[in-house]
């Protein structure tokens, strides 16, 4: 084998490599067109990434300011410039989130973006839980429909957008299950099924009966923060619907559950992981799991505040 044909063979197999492990070189651009590209890309990332459109309208925020700001250039250097034009690392992380999607896998300018990375914040100070006395007394001051929502998210961690798209088909009252495993359609969330208390399971039983409709609640994510945000000026408690997820996963720690499972019944806990290990995952498993914290959930309603 000639000189020549050596150089040839070596320069093929490398190509080989690098298509089979999907090995692109590092490329810089500028783009004129900012919008017709972000558009473009908002296509492909819902069609191709199978992102969910509220992602995808977050991530063309952030790559339309990294365009703006950039002037169309993208290399290092302006990733590196935006990226410190901002001090919140949780800013940078989401922003940073957005420019991989983009310049990685829409433009296919290579892997140089992954160099970017911050470390996380220092861990917050936790938020306060109200006490069940307080949980119980603020629930009592909502409208009827969100009390339900109330009992719903502070005994079950599920988010609030899978509360409210809960319909009669996806609740066993028989074990009290919640059944929110296909509420996401993209791949960037998680949902399982998780519980609800006995004491919950009996309320919102009577206020479907109420119900003429399938879907249980038909209130919108604004509405139910606005009551909540009233009730918070009323009583001086101030709780927002997210923060009973929290109150709910300080429950289960506080009864000993295993982290697994208490990121399980959040969400948290990816579709592959579930079908792979579906023996401790299974609705009888969870079920077991939840009858460790189902006590810590029960709220002291009274005559007073019901």
């Amino acid at each position: 084998m000639s000189y020549d044909e050596i150089l040839q063979k070596i320069s093929f197999d490398l190509d080989s490599i690098k298509n089979h492990l999907k090995i692109v070189p590092n490329k810089f651009i500028t783009i004129s067109d900012i919008e017709r590209k972000i558009e473009n890309y908002k296509e492909f990332a819902v069609n191709e990434l199978g992102l969910s459109q509220a992602t995808v309208k977050n991530q063309k925020s952030a790559i339309r300011g990294f365009l703006n700001y950039s002037q169309g250039i993208i290399n290092k250097e302006t990733v590196k410039k935006y990226l410190e034009s901002n001090d919140s690392v949780s800013w940078k992380s989401n922003q940073l989130k957005a420019l991989r999607k983009f310049i990685r896998d829409y433009l296919n300018l290579g892997n140089w973006i992954n160099e970017f990375v911050f470390t996380k914040e220092k861990a917050r100070l936790k938020k306060e839980i109200p006490s069940d006395e307080q949980l119980a007394f603020f629930c009592s001051k909502l409208d009827y429909p969100v009390q339900m929502i109330f009992l719903v998210l502070v005994t079950s961690g599920l988010r609030i957008g899978e509360a409210l798209s809960l319909k009669s088909e996806n609740i066993d009252f028989e074990t009290n299950m919640l059944d929110v495993s296909e509420v996401h359609e993209s791949n960037t969330k998680s949902s399982w099924i998780s519980f609800m208390t006995n004491q919950t399971s009996e309320y919102l039983s009577s206020y479907i009966e109420t119900l003429d409709d399938e879907k249980i609640f038909s209130l919108s994510y604004k509405h139910v923060q606005e009551n909540f945000q009233k009730v918070s000026e009323e009583t001086g408690i101030k709780i927002k619907p997210h923060l009973l997820r929290t109150a709910f996963t300080e429950k289960c720690t506080q009864a000993g559950l295993n982290e697994k499972y208490i990121d399980a019944f959040c969400g948290r806990t990816s579709q592959g992981i579930i079908r792979k290990h579906y023996t401790d995952y299974s609705p009888k498993a969870m079920r077991r799991q939840y009858d460790k914290v189902e006590q810590f959930l029960t709220l002291p309603f009274t005559e007073n505040n019901e």
